[in-house]
């Protein structure tokens, strides 16, 4: 059991040091929310951005008779045909050109379209190109005396779409891969809300609970110490056995938080000037001393429970102001990180 030490430095350190990496190289990580805009779909119906919210969707600029579209119009299919009958997967393709409800309808139906799952939408060419450039960060250029099939520049990229709205990625939809590195992300998405849809402790309150966790240390190590003060050594080796166990908890709850709720996503703290540097050096000295007490505490109380009084007693005086730091300043960065509006 001498690597069991080492082993719990691995997975405290994991989610705090390390950045998730996207399922391939090809999928470029993204964090913006979706502007907002109204268009007409081929159906005749009105859609707005809201209208999305709570489905996964791919975005896709096009028109029928692009050159570039039919390099990347073959992904969209894959998609399709990969997420077919999930209500909560969508496709929409965004004509640029204003071609007309009849065109999008041939075009749809060219290629096996679901009317359901994939939407196509339209609208004014300027209105369009404004939504593309201010909702979706996408460049389109008409271009004067272009070949037909070339009318317009635009990117092949296909950007993913959580379900809260926001921006989570986009690949480049020409690349040979790209259906498959799309369908890793989104079913990766719908993992995570499967989890959270089952979990009665939601993401949003793992936080808080983790912090109440580290509360309760704070207070469980000092009574330990009022106690062994008094020689109360009892309720002593009780009390810091309770502390012990929270601790355990507390690790369990975090590494559960940070690898399966968040999936090893770093949340990003949104506080600036003074306030930033104060945030990460706390943090730095939270994660290092975290790492250093996890085998300090295990090997305190198992030197404690054999009566090895004098190794106990030289480890506890550093072990317990360290144990408290990394409690107290757990629940700092809790405050910092969630609670405090910057």
């Amino acid at each position: 059991m001498r690597w069991f030490p080492f082993l719990l430095l691995a997975l405290l350190a994991q989610p705090v040091l390390a950045q998730a990496p996207p399922s391939d190289i090809l999928f470029k990580p993204f964090d913006q929310p979706v502007g907002d805009f109204t268009l007409t779909e081929r159906s005749g119906k009105t859609v707005r951005a809201r209208d999305l919210l709570g489905k996964i969707w791919v975005a896709q600029f096009f028109y029928p008779g692009c050159n570039l579209c039919s390099r990347n119009t073959p992904t969209m299919q894959k998609l399709q045909e990969h997420f077919r009958g999930k209500p909560d997967v969508r496709l929409v393709s965004i004509d640029l050109i204003d071609v007309g409800v009849k065109t999008l309808n041939e075009f749809a139906d060219d290629h096996q379209a679901d009317a359901d799952q994939w939407l196509f939408l339209t609208g004014p060419q300027k209105k369009v190109h404004a939504i593309v450039e201010t909702s979706f960060f996408n460049m389109v250029l008409p271009l004067k005396n272009a070949p037909v099939g070339n009318e317009i520049q635009h990117s092949t990229f296909l950007i993913l779409i959580d379900g809260s709205g926001t921006m989570v990625g986009y690949v480049n939809g020409v690349e040979p891969r790209a259906a498959e590195v799309l369908t890793a992300e989104i079913d990766r998405l719908r993992a995570r809300r499967r989890m959270e849809e089952r979990i009665p402790i939601t993401g949003a309150d793992l936080p808080w609970f983790n912090a109440i966790l580290n509360s309760t240390c704070t207070v469980l190590l000092l009574l330990g110490w009022i106690l062994i003060r008094l020689r109360l050594e009892t309720l002593h080796k009780l009390v810091m056995l309770l502390a012990l166990a929270v601790s355990i908890i507390f690790l369990s709850s975090y590494l559960f938080y940070h690898f399966v709720v968040l999936d090893m996503e770093p949340m990003r703290f949104q506080g600036q000037g003074a306030a930033r540097y104060a945030y990460f050096a706390i943090l730095l000295s939270h994660t290092v001393l975290a790492m250093a007490v996890a085998p300090l505490a295990l090997t305190v109380t198992i030197q404690g429970l054999r009566d090895a009084r004098r190794i106990h007693v030289k480890l506890a005086r550093w072990t317990l102001p360290i144990w408290l730091y990394v409690s107290v300043t757990g629940v700092v960065v809790y405050w910092m990180l969630y609670r405090i509006t910057w």
